[in-house]
């Protein structure tokens, strides 16, 4: 899966490359459950629930982040709306 991520630098709540690595994780999650469910072997269904944590994790990084920069933009919204207000 090859995606071209455009970034615009402003996009305030919806950060495209955000999206797509959380997208990314999610897709991860879903192949390595399933790889889990079809196998056997106790050590291998260990590692592969290991890898779906991490992934989980890195969802919650990429979420985590979304949501300071949206805070960003919040507060540069509020410093330009100031300076309009002048």
């Amino acid at each position: 899966m090859n995606h071209t991520i455009q970034c615009a630098h402003n996009c305030k709540e919806f950060c495209t490359a955000i999206e797509a690595a959380t997208q990314r994780e999610k897709d991860a999650i879903l192949q390595y459950g399933t790889l889990r469910d079809q196998c056997d072997y106790p050590d291998v269904k260990h590692i592969l629930n290991e890898l779906i944590i991490q992934r989980q994790r890195s969802i919650s990084l990429l979420m985590e982040t979304k949501a300071l920069i949206k805070t960003k933009f919040e507060v540069l919204d509020q410093v330009r709306q100031g300076f309009e207000m002048v």
